[in-house]
């Protein structure tokens, strides 16, 4: 008897700490947009690939994806950089499968298997490419 109790308050535990999850990873996005913005935007220096051949890195633009996240303007946040909402979806569905997990219905909900990733990073890849050309 003594272990299920055991088991339960985990679980109880597991359940507040997820329940908290997405309000604690928003708010602390919104500290540091609040702190970027403040201090570490205008010491940046402009994208060195963009200034020397008109072309946009793959990184370029996911700072401005998270911010139109943070207002949830998702139409935004695509066309500056697909990377972060596709990252963020695939957080979602990792958090949807903890709490499955939690209830007693493990399920996986995407591929975990090194070929997605690599997958993945082709499309990404392929995405840089292909924003530049149109």
């Amino acid at each position: 008897m003594p272990a299920k109790i055991t088991h339960r308050l985990k679980k109880s535990h597991a359940a507040v700490l997820l329940a908290a999850l997405p309000f604690a990873a928003f708010g602390l996005l919104r500290l540091l947009k609040a702190l970027y913005a403040r201090f570490a935007e205008p010491l940046l220096p402009p994208c060195v690939l963009r200034t020397l051949t008109g072309q946009k890195c793959p990184g370029c633009g996911m700072t401005h994806s998270v911010y139109a996240l943070t207002r949830f303007d998702l139409a935004e946040a695509l066309r500056e950089n697909a990377g972060i909402p596709f990252l963020l979806l695939i957080g979602l569905l990792r958090y949807a499968e903890c709490w499955l997990e939690l209830a007693g219905h493990p399920h996986h909900l995407f591929p975990h298997k090194t070929g997605f990733l690599y997958a993945c990073i082709g499309v990404f890849l392929l995405y840089c490419v292909l924003r530049n050309l149109l």
